[in-house]
């Protein structure tokens, strides 16, 4: 039975059951999985889940209820449980039906060759890509782990108001993890990519050798003297930084007094070069949607321009208290989810500058490649950061040896005023990602004397 038919036959069956109005909400993800170690399968997984939520209208009473099978079987199921806690429970502000948004953009469409990719291929490629990375350098020690994943997701929302939004997708994703040791020391790297359209886009070769160059350029790090530096976070920790305090943007939190962006809509909040973009319509990026949760068309828009505080994002719920329209930010982590909020696609927009660029222009400083220990180190109310970090020790504008055992410290608020200059090097891999940035000096704790 497709869910097309079962949503046809559910609010037929609705209907006669005294439903006025009803909405369902369907998601699947199936997905298969392998890890090999040492030229053998570690683990092969195939995975499948997902259901349907039913929310419906009886005698004005919101009833809800939820089933993991398609079938007929599963209709008087869900109409009985709905009706039954209808009785019981208060419709909230912003749980009504929404009847759709005007126009929806296109979706992207679905690769059937990545849905095709069949087992055999995944566990090749993993093992070409261990490989490659104990071929490249003597020096790497243990893959510690190397993977392929294929994935396939649907999302299908519809109700009697006449919302009707559907999204299929494919992705497979591969990346290693590995060790290296030069006698005297250890390092660890890591990489990932993925493909949304063809199987052949995965180099896994170069995924491998970038892991492998990450590990051994940090072997034999040391210390350095306590100090003020100027910093340039590289990308995947200018995205770690960042992400950490993306909660305090959504208006779930600030409407419950959790962000100390409340209240400063309008207003200059970081410097002129920090522009944050939720942008779920960018082509080739996980993140594409063209509907939220809540079956809201979605929209590019910028959350900060130039500085400037645009916007929170919103779900229908938070629009609606606020006396505004929805972002079309509004998500949920599966059928049995509640509805929150969130970015699909948010990133800091690029500048101009390569990161060896930004590199030449620091007399000494640092660059940080690793923070560690981000649950126990910030502090997203007030804004401060204390984290152990592994980088790289910049003189005269260039890279001269790997650093390790260093604390940095600073204050969030502060550090988006302080961007110096933003890199050109943003890689989308997931919901949120940034650049290299390179700041004004902040305090790097260090054993060492010199």
């Amino acid at each position: 039975m497709d869910i097309l038919e079962f949503q046809n036959e559910l609010f037929q069956a609705g209907k006669e059951s005294g439903f006025t109005e009803m909405e369902i909400y369907y998601s699947s993800n199936k997905s298969l999985s392998v890890n090999v170690h040492k030229q053998e399968i570690d683990e092969y997984n195939i995975a499948e889940t997902g259901g349907v939520s039913f929310r419906g209208l009886f005698n004005g009473q919101m009833g809800y209820s939820y089933a993991e099978k398609i079938d007929r079987d599963s209709i008087s199921l869900l109409l009985e449980e709905a009706l039954s806690n209808a009785m019981v429970l208060e419709i909230e502000d912003g749980e009504d039906l929404f009847e759709g948004s005007k126009e929806y953009p296109p979706n992207r469409p679905f690769s059937e060759e990545l849905e095709q990719v069949e087992a055999d291929k995944l566990i090749e490629a993993a093992f070409e890509m261990e490989q490659t990375a104990y071929d490249l350098d003597d020096r790497v020690q243990l893959v510690q782990y190397c993977y392929l994943t294929k994935n396939i997701s649907e999302i299908f929302i519809a109700n009697s108001k006449g919302l009707h939004c559907h999204e299929k997708t494919a992705y497979v994703s591969g990346g290693l993890y590995l060790v290296a040791n030069d006698g005297q020391s250890t390092a660890t790297g890591g990489e990932s990519d993925y493909t949304l359209t063809e199987f052949s886009k995965l180099n896994f070769k170069k995924i491998a050798k970038k892991a492998v160059d990450e590990a051994v350029s940090k072997l034999g790090a040391d210390s350095i003297e306590t100090g003020k530096y100027p910093i340039i976070f590289r990308d995947s920790t200018a995205t770690e930084l960042i992400g950490s305090f993306l909660g305090l943007l959504t208006a779930e939190n600030v409407q419950k007094g959790y962000s100390k962006f409340a209240g400063k809509l309008g207003e200059q909040v970081a410097g002129e070069n920090f522009t944050l973009i939720d942008d779920p319509l960018m082509k080739d990026v996980p993140g594409y949607i063209t509907f939220d949760s809540e079956g809201f068309a979605t929209k590019c828009k910028a959350i900060i321009k130039n500085g400037q505080l645009m916007t929170f994002m919103h779900n229908r719920k938070t629009a609606k208290k606020d006396g505004v329209e929805s972002t079309g930010n509004a998500m949920k982590s599966g059928y049995r989810g509640t509805i929150s909020v969130g970015p699909y696609n948010l990133y800091l927009e690029p500048g101009n500058r390569s990161l060896d660029e930004m590199i030449s222009t620091i007399d000494k400083g640092i660059l940080i490649v690793e923070l560690q220990g981000a649950n126990a180190g910030i502090n997203t109310v007030a804004g401060d950061f204390s984290l152990a970090a592994i980088g790289f020790l910049i003189e005269n504008g260039k890279v001269v040896r790997p650093v390790d055992q260093i604390t940095v410290s600073g204050n969030f608020f502060d550090l988006i005023h302080n961007i110096e200059e933003v890199g050109s090097d943003l890689r989308i891999l997931g919901s949120v990602t940034s650049p290299s940035i390179k700041v004004k000096p902040l305090l790097v704790s260090g054993n060492k004397t010199e």
